[in-house]
């Protein structure tokens, strides 16, 4: 045993600032088009714009930890004041690790949990897993590194 690897993924700033700008100016252009509704739209924009800094603010605040030690794979949600583990999966359990999941026939699965920080990203990794009778997935951002130790320890720990 005795392996052990950690990464850590965070949000990145710029498609947060990218949001922002682009509700800025979806704001300006919607208060030109409904300028009879002045109030209305002032009242709107603002809160559109309020809302949208503190959900960035604390979405930029989150960070995933994914880490393997010896037989398990364990994600820590790190946000600004804590720190919990969110999944510790023993490697035994993992039935599949990849970027296709149009195979795995959806109404086995009993849950399906995402810990990714970006935004636009089209084709996060899942993790497929047995916990006793049930069929868990969770969606994840790892390295091309940390997949390549999933499935060897996996691999090994199964031999």
């Amino acid at each position: 045993m005795g392996n052990m690897y950690k990464e850590t993924i965070i949000r990145s700033k710029l498609s947060s600032i990218l949001k922002i700008f682009s509700i800025l100016i979806l704001s300006l252009y919607g208060r030109e088009i409904m300028d009879e509704f002045q109030t209305i739209a002032v009242v709107t924009t603002t809160t559109l714009i309020v809302f949208t800094l503190f959900y960035e603010i604390k979405c930029c605040r989150v960070k995933y930890t994914y880490s393997i030690i010896a037989d398990e794979f364990i994600i820590h949600k790190i946000n600004a004041k804590e720190d919990r583990v969110v999944e510790n999966i023993k490697l035994r359990d993992i039935q599949n690790v990849g970027q296709e999941n149009l195979l795995v026939p959806q109404k086995n699965i009993f849950n399906t949990k995402k810990y990714t920080c970006s935004v636009f990203n089209l084709k996060p990794y899942f993790c497929l897993y047995r916990e006793g009778n049930k069929l868990r997935m969770f969606y994840f951002e790892p390295s091309e590194d940390l997949v390549e130790k999933i499935i060897f320890n996996k691999e090994r720990i199964a031999c």
